[in-house]
């Protein structure tokens, strides 16, 4: 009778051992979820620093076009508006090409 309790208290101990071992890995917590975390939040950090990039891009743009920032880009202004509202110099020719398709 006492080797029968041996065997069942060890194999009593396995089991609580491989459940905790198991979820140790594979739960919500676990070392297998980190690594998901960890990838998750370095992707993400990636977009933050590819939209805090875009946004200094645009208020560059939003600096050279604004009077108030004391730093109104003339040239800018003139290219901008040449090229949203089609204007021109009545002295320029224009040639305007269109994009070719690329053939493979």
């Amino acid at each position: 009778m006492n080797a029968l309790k041996r065997f069942i208290l060890i194999g009593v101990m396995v089991g609580v051992l491989g459940y905790v071992a198991h979820h140790a890995f594979y739960s919500d917590r676990g070392f297998v979820q980190q690594a998901v975390v960890s990838a998750r939040i370095a992707q993400a950090e990636a977009e933050l620093a590819d939209a805090r990039a875009e946004r200094m891009r645009l208020e560059d743009r939003v600096a050279r076009l604004s009077p108030a920032s004391g730093e109104l880009d003339l040239d800018y202004v003139e290219e901008r508006a040449r090229d949203v509202l089609n204007f021109a110099h009545p002295h320029e020719i224009i040639v305007r090409l269109e994009p070719q398709p690329i053939a493979y």
